[in-house]
C-alpha cells in the first residue's frame, strides 16, 4: 500500500520562485502543492484551510513576516504535531533563520538550494528525521543564541525536573549535537530506544524538535 502523498504549501513574496517550487512539488509522485502564499497573513490563512504536512516559509515577505507567521503556526504544539515548518533564507547566518529554529521550524534552506536538496528536505521534516542542513543549523544556533554561564545544581534539576535520569542523559548529548546514530553508540543503546528516549524528552519539554533542545540548553547554560 502506497504512503500518503505529502501535503506541502509554498510561502514566498516572489511569485515566480514560490510557482518554481510548487512545480517541483507537483513533479513528485509522493508530493502535492496545496497552495502558496505571499505572506505570512496569507500563509495562516492557508494553513488553517489546507493542513498541510510540511509548509516552505520564506522569512522576509511584507504583512506579516515568515518568523512571526512560524511562531504563531507552531505556537504550543509539540513534537507530534502535524505541521513541520521548513524557513527560507537567502543568507545562512542570519539571526532571523535563528528565530525560526528556535520558534520550532524544522529545518532551514537556503534559496539557491538544489532541487534534490529541497526535496529531501522536506521528505525528511515530514518524516522527523535528519535533514541536509542539520549541522548548519547547529552552528547558526551557537552562532547567535545568548549563553548564559553554567547553572547552579538546584537550577539544572529545576530545568530538568521532568526528564527520568535515562532521559537527562538524552538531552545532553543531544545539546551537544550527537545525532541518533552517536547517541546509540556512546550509550550502548539501540537507535530505536534513543529515538524513544528523545521523542520523551521533547514531549515533556514541550518542545518540538531537536535544535530546540540545542537552543534550550545553551541559552540557560546546561551544556558545556
Amino acid at each position: 500500500m502506497p504512503e500518503p502523498v505529502i501535503r506541502v504549501a509554498v510561502v514566498d513574496d516572489q511569485p515566480l520562485f514560490a510557482s518554481g517550487l510548487k512545480m517541483l512539488i507537483e513533479a513528485q509522485p509522493d508530493l502535492a502543492c496545496v497552495g502558496t502564499a505571499l505572506d505570512g497573513r496569507e500563509a495562516i490563512d492557508l494553513v488553517e484551510r489546507e493542513h498541510p504536512d510540511v509548509v516552505l516559509m520564506d522569512l522576509r515577505m511584507p504583512v506579516m513576516n515568515g518568523l512571526e507567521a512560524t511562531s504563531r503556526l507552531l505556537e504550543g504544539s509539540g513534537p507530534d504535531g502535524p505541521l513541520r515548518v521548513i524557513a527560507l533564507t537567502t543568507i545562512q547566518r542570519d539571526e532571523a533563520v535563528f528565530g525560526a529554529l528556535k520558534a520550532g521550524a524544522y529545518a532551514f534552506l537556503t534559496k539557491d538550494a538544489t532541487p534534490d536538496d529541497v526535496l529531501t528536505t522536506i521528505r525528511a521534516a515530514h518524516h522527523g528525521d535528519p535533514v541536509p542542513t542539520a549541522s548548519a543549523a547547529l552552528d547558526v544556533v551557537h552562532e547567535f543564541a545568548v549563553s548564559r554561564p553554567a547553572e547552579s545544581e538546584s537550577r539544572r534539576e529545576a530545568l530538568l525536573e521532568p526528564l527520568s535520569p535515562r532521559e537527562r542523559e538524552m538531552f545532553a548529548l543531544v545539546a551537544r549535537g550527537l545525532s541518533n546514530t552517536e547517541i546509540a553508540a556512546s550509550a550502548f543503546l539501540s537507535e530505536a530506544t534513543v529515538k524513544s528516549h528523545v521523542r520523551a524528552v521533547l514531549q515533556k519539554l514541550d518542545m518540538r524538535n531537536r535544535v530546540q533542545i540545542v537552543v534550550f540548553a545553551y541559552e540557560n547554560g546546561l551544556v558545556g
